[in-house]
């Protein structure tokens, strides 16, 4: 998992994207596979799959009864989701091919799972941010908002590490009974 953190902007459209990128995994035997999946993989070979958030809060104070509130908030939210593409898979032992093609669809849920966390942290923000109490005056309430976001976003942060962390355990158990790691 990466994540980016941007600055509050000026009010616009939301624009949110979610792109899935492949890194090629060539090999018919388990040493093969790992090694290249050591090579190519994301950070440095020490991910097998990633998601990449960026959220940037698009942020509009409305001046009101002589105070200051938001008048709207969105999040645009941008993910970049890497997974392995296993080449030579169909030339290599059933046994190792089922292996990893149990082991692509593990990571590919597993990306699933931050695009998720991701997603409702997006609303999340844009409801706190939209409800916030109104200001003196406008910058005041755009100060407020973004320590509200860099709060939130952080937590969001939080939230993908502990899902990380829970399914640290599990993927190493996967990975254990499929033989792939000792």
């Amino acid at each position: 998992m990466a994540l980016g953190l941007t600055s509050l902007t000026a009010c616009g459209t939301t624009q949110s994207g979610l792109r899935t990128v492949y890194y090629q995994v060539p090999g018919t035997t388990v040493e093969q596979i790992n090694e290249q999946i050591t090579r190519r993989g994301p950070q440095n070979g020490h991910a097998i799959g990633t998601t990449e958030t960026r959220m940037t809060p698009r942020v509009k104070a409305l001046r009101e009864n002589g105070n200051c509130r938001i008048d709207s908030a969105e999040v645009a939210l941008d993910l970049i989701v890497t997974l392995p593409q296993w080449s030579e898979l169909n030339r290599a032992e059933p046994r190792t091919r089922s292996a990893f093609e149990r082991l692509g669809a593990h990571v590919e849920w597993h990306e699933q799972q931050h695009v998720e966390i991701s997603q409702r942290y997006a609303k999340k923000i844009e409801t706190a941010l939209a409800e916030m109490p109104a200001q003196k005056n406008c910058r005041e309430a755009m100060n407020k908002a973004r320590a509200k976001f860099k709060q939130l976003f952080e937590e969001h942060n939080r939230a993908q590490e502990a899902f990380d962390e829970a399914e640290r355990r599990a993927i190493e158990k996967r990975l254990r009974a499929l033989g792939l790691i000792g």
